[in-house]
């Protein structure tokens, strides 16, 4: 059995007040579009032998995305603040020989081959991060052992991370790159291929999701 090198966060929010550009969907929609991204992403997430994965949030709030789920949840201590709950959960979750890594819920093409790639191709001397598919955003945040997580996500986080000494994974890795913002975003998705659980959701949604 491979030992996890890395301990992977995945930070998930309540879908009702998140992307809000999926305007098409409505807060409902929105809600069941991200349950089922965070699921299939989790889910992709677990079969990369490279991680041990935790994921941040509220653990009543999250019960229904993680029910069958083998995860940790570590309690979202950022006050509305996603780089500060990034901190404080990358300091409890902390091993000598284990690095760090962020990853983003929003992905529901996730392959678990190009987040193992992505990890491997990360530098054992710096931090290092995945652009999202418009080269501004952030999918994964990568840190070594014994080096400070130090998340910038927000707008323009991809500058951010570069500004901040982490070195850009410049892999093909397209389904760790596809990320989910807007409604042509999902139709994107859904024209990649997405997991079960996105493609159940978005099925249900009919034409407002582009299915």
């Amino acid at each position: 059995m491979t030992t996890p090198r890395f301990t992977l966060l995945i930070p998930i929010k309540d879908g009702r007040e998140a992307k809000t550009r999926l305007d098409a969907v409505g807060a409902v929609g929105r809600a069941e579009l991200m349950a089922a991204f965070a699921r299939d992403a989790v889910t992709a997430a677990l079969r990369t032998p490279l991680v041990r994965v935790h994921v941040v949030g509220d653990r009543t709030a999250l019960e229904p995305v993680l029910a069958g789920l083998d995860v940790t949840v570590v309690p979202d201590e950022g006050a509305g603040d996603l780089n500060r709950a990034l901190t404080h959960a990358a300091r409890a979750v902390a091993e000598p020989a284990r690095g760090t890594a962020v990853m983003l819920a929003d992905l529901p093409c996730l392959r678990s081959e190009d987040l193992e790639a992505a990890l491997t191709a990360a530098p054992f001397d710096r931090r290092s991060f995945v652009a999202d598919a418009a080269g501004t955003g952030t999918t994964l945040l990568v840190a070594p052992p014994g080096t400070a997580l130090d998340p910038r996500f927000g707008p323009d986080s991809a500058r951010a991370h570069a500004d901040g000494g982490a070195a850009a994974i410049t892999a093909d890795l397209a389904s760790l790159r596809l990320d989910v913002d807007t409604t042509a975003d999902l139709q994107r998705a859904l024209q990649f291929g997405v997991g079960p659980h996105t493609a159940a959701a978005a099925a249900g949604l009919g034409h407002l999701a582009g299915s």
